[in-house]
């Protein structure tokens, strides 16, 4: 009983092990993998992110939407790789913020210049 034990003890500790090295290297990735990942993960910040709309870098997709493979911008101003998927029809140049969770996107909602935080708002605006 005490060897079950301590297996099931180290195997618990392995798979923990496991699961933070897989969160910690996933939560900033940009697959499909990781954004399915990062959905539950644990280790993945849920805050916003600031986009703004290009289709020369999307895709249409065969139901008519579109896939945005976007440079994205937290509120201090770091670079994220993001992609977005709208079946909205969005204007060139518009402004997204997107609530993100690492490199899961959980929706967007479509804002003004003044909304943007001061540094992106230099960033966007040049």
């Amino acid at each position: 009983m005490k060897k079950f034990i301590n297996v099931l003890f180290m195997g618990l500790v392995v798979l923990g092990l496991g699961y933070y090295m897989a969160g910690s290297y996933l939560k900033d990735k940009n697959t499909e993998f990781a954004q399915s990942f990062n959905r539950y993960n644990l280790l993945a910040k849920r805050d916003p992110k600031f986009i703004q709309v290009d289709y020369d870098d999307a895709n249409k997709e065969n139901d008519g939407s579109y896939t945005f493979y976007a440079d994205a911008y937290d509120r201090q101003g770091h670079w994220h790789e993001i992609d977005v998927h709208s079946n909205d029809d969005l204007d060139d140049g518009q402004l997204l913020k997107l609530d993100t969770k690492g490199s899961y996107v959980k929706g967007y909602q479509v804002i003004n210049p003044d909304d943007l935080p001061f540094k992106l708002y230099r960033l966007f605006m040049n």
